[in-house]
């Protein structure tokens, strides 16, 4: 009830309701004590009447035979019989019929008979009974009094009860509504202090401590959900910046390794690698053109092994699930403005999307790879131009020296020739062996102005290959087989000119020499190594060849030993002539640990 009462209350107002209360509690303890004590002082006045109106009795006695000198004490004697506070103390007290019979007596009796007697005992009679009479009026008044002093001890004590009461409420409500809510307040205010979000305020009511364990719930609640906010914020913005400082490594990184002199499988499957693992893209494949055709291409993937396995590289993951069917397939082209490189293909999971960063990621990548590809295809160009000038400069100086020389013979020796019939024999047989030897000198120039002259004008050996097999099968009359198994720009250009001269001197030697009718070109790779083999049906190469002037076959042979690779040449079991040419490219030899270019 008290609390339904007090629940609308302020605090303040609840605390001075209490004080009101306590107030019209005293007051009115005060007032009833007021009263009673009113009550005795009444009683109090109308018992020294009642013992004035004794002494005057026995004062009158004393003073018979009365004169009228002694009509004053008679008239006090009424005075003090039919006095105020007599009169308003037997109202008080219910003695008015005592009162007036008291009275009564007085003015029928008493008063009278002291008028006649002359003697005192006359009268000694009805003042005895006259003063009996006043001591029970006085013993009336005594109890009256004496109940009224009882009340008010009982009302005194009642109102400390009372008191005790109120204050042990009081400090009751003290604690449950303002010392233990003030110190929840505290406790969770320190909470608060220390990060701790947790704790809450359980106070009960409408009061203002409720209104502020309320507010402070909820400002707790709020400071943990923009502190949980904060703390993801910073997760994400401390994971965002961990990411770009990744992808930025990984850039740098790439960077690095691309630029390398490491074969291109081992520059390009561990970037590819660190794209995958740094993005949601998977199954990531680099193709890259052979002078921008397509349809020739090498393919790099994350988990390409072709060239790997083959130098024992352990760049590239192995044993890797398989990737999940669907998705969307991604294309970056590798151009610039003036050539396309290749292009770079992804898989992206589906319903997924690439992020800022890793589409930037992505991009600069892109930008890397073009620029590296375009690097080495100029790098290349310009050693295949060096090599180009170099040899055209060796063919100049050949025709305008040992060219001009070994005319210059051939016509000495024709003008002697012309002489013969004055020369003796044995001249005119040495004139013709020198005219012979001056012609095979001259057809070995010819040879080898024809094959320094001859310019890998193709970008990449297999389609020079294939121009020079185009060109050999007008003059054969058949086609001339081409099978290239290289991956694009997998031979050096400077090292791919000497495996061309070899396919043409053994097509020219097969076109010259054996009568085929069918002749096969192949370029294969086994591990490590590059196989060209030229064979041919035909007649089939003559025992001790080298041996009588085939100066083609050593020319074969010296160019096998320029690649740093193996020359055979050999008739074939089911006829005909086989060349073939075993060798490392450069790019392989200079990865391997204790080999250096010469």
């Amino acid at each position: 009830m008290l609390k339904r009462l007090f629940s609308p209350l302020t605090l303040v107002n609840q605390l001075a309701l209490i004080m009101l209360l306590s107030t019209v509690i005293g007051v009115t303890g005060m007032a009833i004590s007021g009263s009673l004590a009113q009550g005795v002082q009444g009683s109090a006045h109308a018992i020294n009447k009642a013992g004035s109106l004794r002494m005057q009795s026995y004062r009158l006695l004393a003073a018979i035979p009365l004169t009228a000198d002694d009509q004053p004490l008679l008239d006090e004697m009424s005075k003090t019989a039919f006095s105020p506070e007599l009169a308003q103390a037997a109202v008080r007290d219910d003695q008015q019929s005592q009162l007036i019979a008291l009275q009564n007596f007085w003015r029928s009796d008493v008063e009278p008979g002291l008028k006649r007697a002359r003697e005192p005992q006359e009268v000694s009679a009805e003042i005895a009974t006259f003063v009996n009479r006043i001591d029970m009026l006085v013993t009336a008044f005594d109890h009256s009094t004496e109940q009224r002093i009882e009340r008010v001890v009982v009302m005194q004590w009642a109102m400390a009860a009372v008191m005790g009461c109120l204050l042990v409420f009081t400090i009751v409500w003290l604690r449950a509504r303002l010392l233990r809510p003030w110190q929840q307040l505290v406790r969770m205010a320190r909470a608060v202090s220390h990060r701790d979000f947790t704790r809450r305020a359980n106070i009960s009511g409408r009061n203002e401590m409720a209104t502020l364990g309320m507010a402070l719930n909820n400002m707790s609640a709020e400071l943990a959900e923009s502190y949980a906010v904060l703390e993801q914020r910073v997760q994400e913005k401390t994971a965002g910046l961990e990411q770009k400082n990744q992808i930025l490594s990984f850039l740098w990184q790439a960077n690095r390794r691309l630029h390398s002199q490491v074969p291109m499988c081992e520059r390009i499957s561990p970037v590819l690698n660190g794209l995958q693992s740094l993005t949601l893209l998977h199954d990531i494949e680099l193709r890259i053109y052979d002078i921008e055709d397509e349809a020739n291409h090498q393919e790099f993937t994350c988990q390409s092994d072709a060239s790997c396995d083959n130098i024992g590289c352990n760049l590239c993951p192995r044993s890797q699930e398989a990737s999940p069917a669907g998705g969307i397939t991604l294309k970056w082209r590798l151009a610039d403005a003036h050539m396309q490189y290749g292009l770079l293909l992804a898989q992206l999971p589906p319903g997924r999307h690439l992020s800022h960063d890793q589409q930037q990621l992505v991009d600069t990548l892109v930008e890397q790879l073009t620029a590296t590809l375009a690097l080495e295809r100029h790098q290349e160009r310009q050693q295949q131009m060096m090599v180009m000038e170099e040899r055209a400069t060796i063919a100049r100086e050949l025709h305008d020296s040992i060219a001009q020389s070994l005319s210059c013979m051939k016509m000495q020796v024709s003008c002697l020739q012309m002489q013969g019939d004055t020369l003796p024999e044995n001249s005119r047989q040495l004139l013709g062996q020198i005219r012979n030897e001056l012609n095979n000198s001259w057809a070995q120039l010819r040879e080898l102005l024809t094959t320094f002259r001859l310019q890998l004008t193709e970008a990449g050996l297999r389609p020079a290959l294939h121009a020079s097999c185009q060109e050999y099968s007008a003059r054969f009359g058949f086609p001339v087989k081409l099978d290239y198994q290289l991956p694009p720009r997998f031979v050096p250009s400077h090292q791919a000119i000497h495996l061309l001269q070899i396919a043409r001197e053994a097509l020219s030697n097969a076109l010259k020499h054996a009568g085929a009718t069918e002749v096969t070109v192949s370029v294969t790779q086994q591990a490590q190594r590059v196989t060209l083999c030229v064979t041919d049906n035909g007649c089939g190469i003559p025992e001790h060849a080298e041996r009588t002037n085939h100066y083609g076959l050593i020319i074969m042979r010296d160019r096998a030993q320029s690649l740093r690779g193996d020359c055979v040449i050999r008739r074939r079991e089911a006829g005909g002539t086989e060349v073939i040419i075993t060798f490392i490219p450069e790019k392989l030899l200079s990865s391997r640990p204790g080999d250096n270019d010469d």
